[in-house]
């Protein structure tokens, strides 16, 4: 059974989330922590699949006890329940929780989030490689976009269009923006996907607190050195896929499909911060053998950094299409597919670009590229194939020629 540990200052609180949760009792066994004094207590003990924490508590808030939490236990999710929603507090908690809630929190909705956080770790069998990516509060984001957004953001005209311009570029700066605008502090009636739309709900002055108050767009983090990766040419590669995989997208997914392109090898940032020597050890296997790297990462590690990004995405509460096409980017059938959907057109865009641009060394560690005629039939989209070839081919040159 999983284990989850919910903390709260007022006891009628924590006795409302039993009342609530009561009917999980089969599937989870669930501890309750009155106040953060407890909730160390406890933690010092044993071991939680998940903490729920309110952030407001006398003495010991809910950021010191998440933080001992990513301190001993980074494999455990950890989730904010709160009642206040300022900046303030919101920002603080951005290294240390995985996902914010707001009370009153419906109690489907709460269940909702914490069995998922627990089906995504499942997702990962090694207990390492979660304590690894549960650990990580910042990834590499490219000095060039860190100046430019820093620039932009400090401007007496920040426009919205130009800080999303600039936001997008970048992988890690995506997640991270997403994961805070998905938070229910927005209380935002549906997820979003679109960058743009980000800006605009969290307001510039929240990005520019995100961006200059916390550390998670640290740019001194892009200096990891991991031979045979270049975090430039990676970023380079997902802007490829997501400008394609918009393009090809069905309707209505657009931004999406972007999003999704854009964030499909953020798993390679997680391992270029948490296991460089490995990751060069894979990279460098799979570039000598001539075979892609996700099989042999599935041989040194057990899981791949389709699933180890999905992993970290699915915790941060990004969208389940979103994160299934991250996590199965590479091997679309193990999912079953009815239509032409988000996970097809990831997967498609990333083939597209490993034909269309032969010299990218992200491409090159990912093998040959394999016929997949027949699930493009399957999926009855095989007579699009030319013309979204053609776009892939625009797309390259356009590259060439900056």
């Amino acid at each position: 059974m999983k284990k989850i540990l919910f903390v709260d200052d007022e006891p009628e609180i924590l006795s409302g989330l039993k009342n609530l949760l009561r009917r999980r009792r089969r599937q989870w066994k669930m501890s309750f922590a009155l106040g953060g004094a407890e909730a160390l207590s406890r933690l010092a003990e044993e071991r939680f699949d998940v903490v729920v924490s309110d952030m407001r508590m006398p003495h010991i808030d809910g950021v010191a006890v998440l933080t001992e939490v990513h301190k001993r236990y980074p494999e455990t999710a950890r989730i904010v329940l709160s009642g206040f929603s300022d900046q303030e507090m919101a920002l603080r908690a951005t290294s240390v929780a995985h996902q914010f809630l707001s009370k009153p929190c419906e109690g489907e909705t709460l269940a909702n989030v914490i069995q998922r956080a627990c089906d995504l770790q499942d997702l990962i069998d090694d207990e390492a490689i979660r304590k690894i990516v549960g650990n990580i509060d910042a990834l590499p984001v490219l000095p060039r976009i860190y100046t430019e957004l820093t620039y932009a953001l400090s401007g007496e005209e920040s426009n919205t269009k130009k800080v999303a311009s600039i936001l997008q570029q970048d992988m890690a700066v995506c997640a991270k923006v997403l994961q805070m605008v998905n938070s229910s502090f927005f209380r935002l009636a549906r997820k979003v996907t679109s960058i743009e739309e980000a800006v605009t709900y969290l307001g510039i002055e929240t990005v520019k607190s995100l961006t200059l108050a916390t550390k998670v767009f640290d740019s001194s983090t892009a200096n990891i050195q991991v031979s045979g990766l270049s975090i430039p040419a990676l970023q380079e590669h997902a802007l490829h896929v997501a400008a394609i995989s918009k393009y090809i997208a069905p309707k209505g997914k657009q931004e999406d499909a972007f999003t999704a392109g854009m964030l499909h090898d953020i798993g390679l940032l997680i391992l270029a911060v948490g296991l460089p020597r490995q990751l060069e050890d894979a990279m460098s296997r799979a570039h000598h053998e001539e075979r892609p790297l996700y099989l042999v990462e599935y041989e040194l590690f057990g899981t791949s950094h389709a699933e180890i990004g999905a992993y970290l995405l699915g915790l941060w509460g990004l969208p389940y299409p979103v994160v299934e096409a991250v996590a199965h980017h590479h091997w679309p059938q193990r999912v079953p597919q009815q239509e032409y959907d988000l996970l097809a057109a990831v997967h498609t865009a990333h083939l597209l670009t490993r034909e269309t641009i032969p010299n990218c060394h992200i491409c090159s560690v990912n093998g040959p590229v394999s016929d997949n005629q027949d699930y493009w039939q399957n999926l009855k989209v095989e007579k699009e194939l030319e013309t979204w070839r053609e776009f892939a081919r625009q797309q390259a040159e356009t590259q060439e020629d900056k």
